[in-house]
């Protein structure tokens, strides 16, 4: 897999709606705990929002595809997102991604 663009612009993620998808990733990513003067939080957030709405399992790993070569270890991570997801409460309605 290679590099994938985010495809939500972070400026459009609500505030509120970062805080949210931001504990989602610390929940799933629990080694890699996202500080809220971590300068990777709005990327984080985006990456978070792009799995969860992706329209596949695959797509979504294409979204991470880059934080690790080996997708089989980003497989977890993957689903725990997807799964958790739909239970978030977000204030935007981000549509579906391919």
């Amino acid at each position: 897999m290679r590099k994938t663009a985010l495809l939500t612009d972070p400026v459009k993620i609500a505030e509120a709606d970062k805080e949210k998808l931001v504990a989602l990733y610390n929940r799933v990513c629990h080694n890699d705990v996202v500080a809220k003067d971590d300068p990777r939080r709005d990327a984080i957030a985006t990456e978070i929002l792009d799995i969860g709405l992706a329209t596949s399992p695959e797509a979504a790993l294409e979204v991470i595809a880059w934080w690790d070569p080996i997708t089989d270890n980003l497989r977890p991570i993957v689903a725990g997102v997807r799964r958790s997801f739909r239970s978030l409460k977000l204030e935007g309605h981000y549509g579906r991604k391919s």
